[in-house]
């Protein structure tokens, strides 16, 4: 796999980490239309986790590798990518000011991961032609 190929889910990993380490209460929310929205945080956290689980996937896919091998760099990501959601509750209770810990985060994030696991497992699995 190329390293160019990962340089859009680098950025956006980056990105995610900028937003889950947001202080709690800053301001940014204002007074959106969105906020009405029940959970709406939760929507967030599996678009969130989908994207970047699926941005990871796709360098898998411009490689050389058999569907194994796919296969198994898809699992890892997604993996990895609850174990980073999970990790990122922990910080947001013990270091960010006005956040906390919750489990149903990582319930979405387990969500948006497994998500992007099954589009790539549908879109970038190679067919075996009889």
């Amino acid at each position: 796999m190329k390293l160019l190929h990962f340089i859009p889910a680098f950025i956006f990993l980056i990105i995610t980490i900028i937003l889950l380490c947001l202080p709690g209460s800053n301001g940014l929310m204002g007074s959106w239309w969105f906020r009405n929205i029940p959970q709406f945080d939760k929507l967030v956290h599996i678009g969130m986790f989908g994207i970047l689980c699926f941005l990871f996937h796709l360098p898998a896919w411009k490689s050389t590798l058999q569907n194994s091998g796919r296969q198994k760099w898809f699992w890892t990501v997604s993996v990895l990518s609850v174990a980073y959601g999970t990790g990122m509750e922990f910080v947001q209770r013990e270091l960010i000011v006005n956040r906390s810990f919750e489990e149903a985060d990582i319930l979405a994030d387990t969500v948006g991961a497994l998500g992007a696991l099954a589009l790539s497992q549908t879109i970038f699995l190679r067919k075996k032609l009889d």
